[in-house]
């Protein structure tokens, strides 16, 4: 971009003669690096910022009218925390949520249906345990789509699993004309 600059400013110093072709060189130029120039705008059907402060915003709300204290994440397809956020009145760092989150999107699964699983299934238990600073397959996770796609996951924690579940589910419910 900053190439960019310097061609259009030499193009504009009135105290240099450049021949036509060189200008018209110049302009070409220019605007290739224009078209070239990568742009941070949100890739079509994935998940933005704006609405994943607003998804965890809406959970650890639904949990506050309930009197619970409780930390949210929402985390993108790849598991990574987009936003994380923790109740002030919360006994617990937030480190539970962004692990549930980031298992709803490996195993594209709410932790209701991974926390049986994990129990009654010891390969799926294997699994869970060999990453138990990355996963975490209990009650109050969902995966999230767009358009069918997964998109990333949310995840409701420091609470019971079953309310972290209604607070996760009532949350997303909010959004269900963007995600499901």
């Amino acid at each position: 971009m900053g190439y960019f600059v310097a061609i259009i400013s030499e193009l504009r110093h009135p105290c240099e003669n450049l021949g036509e072709e060189a200008v018209m060189t110049r302009m070409m130029i220019a605007g290739l690096l224009l078209v070239a120039t990568p742009t941070f705008a949100q890739t079509p059907g994935a998940l933005d910022l704006p609405l994943s402060i607003d998804l965890a915003r809406a959970a650890v709300d639904a949990c506050a009218a309930k009197g619970l204290p409780v930390s949210a994440s929402v985390v993108d397809d790849k598991g990574n925390p987009l936003v994380v956020l923790r109740s002030p009145a919360s006994q617990k760092p937030p480190i539970a949520a962004p692990r549930k989150a980031a298992t709803a999107v490996q195993f594209d699964a709410p932790g209701s249906e991974m926390e049986p699983r994990q129990k009654a299934d010891p390969a799926f238990a294997a699994l869970i345990a060999a990453e138990p600073d990355r996963l975490n397959p209990h009650g109050g996770s969902l995966p999230l789509h767009i358009d069918g796609k997964l998109v990333g996951g949310l995840a409701v924690a420091d609470t019971t699993h079953e309310a972290a579940d209604a607070c996760a589910r009532a949350a997303l419910a909010k959004f269900g004309d963007r995600l499901n």
